[in-house]
């Protein structure tokens, strides 16, 4: 008897969970989807929520959320605002005389057809035609927790889909089919947060009438956040995708493309971490057959903090580059790297300006000068006090490996000890607080295979701009207090003037002329 109640008793909390629960969940899931939506648009200040639909359901919910992307801005900024402004503005103030009367033309009598003609009113130009905002509409489909089915466990999952004319629809599925090229599905969890997940379906696709096709392998890419999204990672990989013109005898292949990245907020909208998007290969074919190949193309960001200040680093570049363009130079290129890195960008400050930049958007404008300012003011305002922290641009590596050996430049730019009248007298004022340390570095063997490349570093060795350290040339720019050396010799500089005299140069360098 007892097994018998508690048989019934687990069976009806069974059907509380999953029968009664949905439809409470389904009021948390609505307030939560809402929370996100007004997170989005906080986050995203371009975007404008115009038009929110809800329709409640026990087990499933639907909504249609309508968004406006830089509405004030672009009624503003369109040709028909501009004219009207422009129309409204008081004429300009002028000091030139006011024309003098000339007597009329006898000849031409009231009445004459040339007396009419000249009476009739000028022919206006047409009037601006008015830009509408661009608008698109989301429906989201909501299943409400807590049993997700294959998503797992959570408050709700939410199937989104854009909102397009059936007309253009009809012409999607013809080449899609009925699943939709692109599916986005957001898991929200119990605690806050969630997980939104951009997948598509592989695909052949042959547009009809046209000989050409794209071909690709199934994708996903994962976005997860924290409540209030205090913590974001990214994650995801799309394998390969082929796109072939049989009749022009061109064809792209992209391999391997994945999307990494973790971040963690540390004051307002800065974030400490990195981000990586990895390709492993490219692979081109013209229409004259010629080949070209990318491997291991990158682009990476890493911020990090440290006390008051944060570090951008930016890494892009590639492994091996192959072309024809490149083998008829004689060369092989195993590797290429753009490495930057930005230093001591004050943490307040950046702090300050991101916030500035996101009211901006808010500010309500009538006309461009309005977009103008709104746009110009947090940089006029926080620049100035960026540079007053001494930024430092590293060039942490700019050129190529070679088997005949490396080119690259390297170095540091500082601004130290800005002012509010460094900056009132413009770039001539900063010119005195730069401090500029560079060094290009090239290898003998490489300069020679480049075209007229041995007679240019002949010359330049001649004239004093580059010398020869072991099987390398070297040139090393400095910059500091207004004055220029190039490998040890100060140069003259235009507008600066010409370099002092009396300097002694590096031993061994040729004087360069007064």
């Amino acid at each position: 008897m007892k097994k018998v109640v508690v048989s019934a008793i687990v069976l009806v909390m069974l059907l509380v969970v999953l029968v009664a629960a949905p439809w409470g969940i389904g009021r948390l899931a609505e307030q939560r989807v809402n929370s996100g939506l007004d997170q989005l648009v906080e986050t995203a200040p371009y975007l404008t929520i115009v038009e929110r639909k809800f329709a409640r359901g026990w087990f499933t919910s639907e909504q249609e959320v309508t968004f406006e992307v830089f509405g004030p801005w672009l009624r503003a900024m369109n040709p028909k605002t501009v004219m009207d402004t422009m129309e409204k503005a008081p004429p300009e103030a002028s000091s030139a005389e006011p024309p003098v009367a000339t007597p009329p033309d006898e000849s031409a009598a009231a009445g004459s057809p040339d007396a009419v003609a000249s009476e009739a009113a000028p022919k206006e130009a047409a009037p601006a035609a008015a830009v509408n905002p661009m608008k698109f509409t989301v429906r989201n489909h909501i299943l409400h927790g807590p049993v997700l089915w294959s998503t797992g466990l959570g408050v709700a999952r939410v199937d989104s889909t854009l909102v397009i004319p059936e007309s253009i629809r009809a012409e999607l599925i013809k080449v899609f089919g009925e699943r939709p090229p692109l599916q986005v599905s957001t898991r929200v969890r119990f605690f806050g947060g969630g997980t939104t997940t951009f997948s598509g379906d592989a695909r052949d696709l042959k547009v009809e009438g046209q000989d050409h096709s794209v071909s690709y392998d199934a994708f996903k890419f994962k976005v997860g956040y924290s409540a209030h999204l205090d913590d974001i990672d990214a994650e995801g990989e799309w394998p390969r995708v082929e796109v072939k013109d049989p009749n022009k005898r061109e064809s792209f292949l992209l391999k391997g493309l994945k999307v990494s990245g973790d971040s963690h907020r540390v004051r307002g909208d800065l974030y400490d971490g990195d981000f990586k998007l990895l390709i492993d290969q490219t692979h081109f074919v013209g229409s004259d057959q010629e080949v070209t190949e990318v491997a291991d193309l990158h682009y990476i960001v890493d911020t990090t903090i440290d006390d008051d200040f944060m570090d951008v680093e930016l890494k892009f570049g590639a492994g091996a580059v192959k072309s024809k363009a490149l083998e008829q130079l004689g060369l092989s290129l195993k590797e290429v790297h753009y490495d930057f890195t930005v230093r001591r960008l004050h943490l307040e400050t950046l702090e300050k300006m991101m916030a500035a930049i996101k009211a901006a958007y808010a500010k309500p404008v009538a006309t461009a000068a309005d977009v103008d300012s709104a746009m110009m003011q947090p940089m006029k305002e926080f620049g100035l006090e960026l540079l007053k922290h001494d930024p430092q641009f590293l060039i942490d590596r700019l050129g190529g490996s070679t088997p005949d050996g490396d080119a690259y430049l390297k170095g540091i730019i500082k601004l130290k000890g800005v002012t509010e009248q460094d900056v009132a007298v413009g770039a001539m004022g900063l010119v005195g607080k730069l401090d500029a340390d560079i060094t290009f570095e090239m290898a003998q063997k490489l300069a020679e295979k480049i075209p007229n490349g041995a007679t240019a570093v002949g010359g330049a060795i001649d004239q004093g701009y580059a010398k020869r350290e072991g099987d390398k040339i070297v040139s090393r720019f400095e910059f500091k207090n207004g004055k220029l050396k190039i490998n040890g010799k100060e140069q003259g500089i235009p507008a600066l003037g010409p370099p002092k005299v009396g300097f002694e140069s590096e031993p061994g360098s040729t004087p360069q002329p007064e």
